[in-house]
């Protein structure tokens, strides 16, 4: 009897527990290469999952289930209007480099390699 209502409990909780996963996750068109955490990323459609606590957290890049890239982010709240936004930048070697995502409620702001340069 113990062991039914552990089920039915943990059957009931699972809509609750898929429904926190999505909190943390969006959907993103990429439309041309870049470059994020040294990982190249082609144009297309991508789920953002991200995960941790406070404004440091780790972005995983997902093409249908497979994990395409995974960089370090720190979340911004930021509200805009904008569904979602991608913000790149010209490397020195001319590559395109990812430096955030605006969604609707928050920013992912990406770490960006500093230049050698001028040291």
């Amino acid at each position: 009897m113990k062991a039914k209502s552990l089920f039915v409990l943990a059957m009931l909780s699972l809509p609750a527990l898929a429904f926190a996963a999505d909190k943390n996750s969006a959907s993103v068109q990429i439309a041309q290469p870049v470059t994020v955490a040294g990982s190249q990323i082609a144009p297309g459609n991508y789920k953002l999952v991200w995960e941790g606590n406070g404004p440091d957290v780790t972005v995983n890049f997902l093409n249908g289930k497979k994990t395409i890239a995974t960089a370090p982010a720190k979340v911004v709240n930021a509200a805009s209007n904008q569904q979602a936004a991608v913000e790149t930048f010209t490397s020195p070697d001319k590559t395109q480099v990812l430096k955030a995502v605006d969604l609707k409620n928050l920013t992912l702001q990406f770490q960006t390699p500093v230049s050698a340069a001028g040291n």
